[in-house]
């Protein structure tokens, strides 16, 4: 049983750690089902916690429940807020040194006007759905440290020809 409380503790701190970066710096996570696993575990690992802390949620049924409560609570959350991942629509520029890092054009839908909101954003990728992003002015960029790629991409971000 001191395991398992350990292995929570340590569950919580890693998922609480990456929604928090999430949120407050520049790391991204790029999927939506991503950030609702990391979400979904710190919340549950958070309430067990809790609940072993206060000698609630002692049998295996309580805690299902417990799990079953957090996700759905983190479904409607997720359902009420989100507002669209950005979906890379052109790489414009790929890092000459380092192919992971990508100036990239971004949209995403404006979820309550008819539209798109688009940036030009600098991604350094980290995993398949971990980024890092940092706004860039590709004007005062370094070009020598940049090759042209103008690479577009359509929905599922495989390569377009023009």
């Amino acid at each position: 049983m001191k395991h398992l409380h350990l292995s929570l503790y340590l569950i919580f701190v890693i998922t609480a750690s990456i929604v928090l970066l999430n949120r407050y710096t520049d790391f991204h996570l790029s999927d939506y089902r991503v950030h609702f696993f990391f979400l979904f575990f710190a919340a549950s690992s958070f309430v067990v916690i809790v609940g072993h802390l206060f000698k609630k949620l002692q049998t295996n049924k309580s805690i299902i429940i417990t799990f079953v409560l957090v996700g759905t609570a983190c479904f409607l959350k997720a359902f009420i807020t989100w507002s669209g991942d950005w979906k890379t629509q052109t790489v414009l520029y790929r890092n000459i040194q380092n192919q992971n890092k990508t100036i990239d054009v971004q949209m995403r839908a404006n979820r309550f006007q008819f539209g798109y909101n688009d940036r030009v954003i600098a991604i350094y990728d980290i995993a398949p759905f971990m980024q890092w992003t940092s706004d860039i002015d590709t004007v005062a960029m370094d070009k020598s440290k940049w090759k042209k790629v103008d690479l577009q991409l359509n929905e599922m971000n495989l390569p377009t020809e023009k």
